[in-house]
């Protein structure tokens, strides 16, 4: 029950910090969109910072549990490939908003919280997950050696915050398929299409 409380209070937070804003959204606001008291609240997060970075955390450790499944799991490269962008354009239409706010914010959240080593710190734990599956890809002879394992994941992930960029001064965005042509394209090995497209 409480982890409903918790979830649901999470789920209020992101819509309305997505709406209006990190500065412009009020706990209260909160609290009724959830449907739990302010008091309850409090139970789980300390303040609105709090309550901000657990929303942009949260998203991006679901997000990383569910791309180590899909590393993990059964299929060639192009496939899997095909269900990390579609995971990643998930994570970006879900949480791209509070990305980009907390990227733009610069250094106003407080040092207290170390809200800017916490979140690279995921970042680099993220990279290494998907750097581990282009590691495969490349010894598969799925993908070239042109680039190292950790710079097609840092691609990978670029290609993604191109889209927050767009969405910043209102350009087209790239679509999920758009973002597998193009990774496709860049990472294909020389010696034929091995990846089952």
């Amino acid at each position: 029950m409480a982890t409903d409380k918790k979830e649901k209070i999470l789920e209020a937070a992101l819509k309305i910090f997505t709406d209006n804003g990190y500065h412009l959204t009020k706990l209260e606001d909160v609290t009724k969109a959830a449907g739990v008291a302010k008091g309850t609240l409090y139970l789980y997060f300390k303040n609105k910072e709090d309550l901000f970075l657990h929303c942009l955390f949260d998203g991006m450790e679901k997000a990383m549990k569910q791309a180590q499944i899909i590393i993990d799991g059964p299929g060639n490269t192009a496939d899997r490939l095909k269900q990390l962008v579609q995971l990643q354009a998930d994570l970006h239409a879900h949480n791209g908003p509070l990305i980009q706010q907390f990227v733009m914010s610069g250094n106003q959240f407080s040092s207290k919280s170390n809200s800017t080593c916490q979140f690279f710190e995921r970042m680099q734990r993220w990279t290494s997950i998907y750097a581990e599956f282009f590691k495969q890809a490349i010894e598969n002879g799925d993908f070239s050696t042109r680039l190292t394992p950790l710079q097609m994941a840092i691609i990978f992930h670029q290609v993604f915050d191109l889209n927050l960029k767009f969405r910043l001064f209102d350009a087209p965005m790239f679509s999920p398929e758009q973002c597998l042509s193009l990774l496709l394209k860049m990472f294909k090995s020389e010696s034929g299409d091995s990846t089952g497209e």
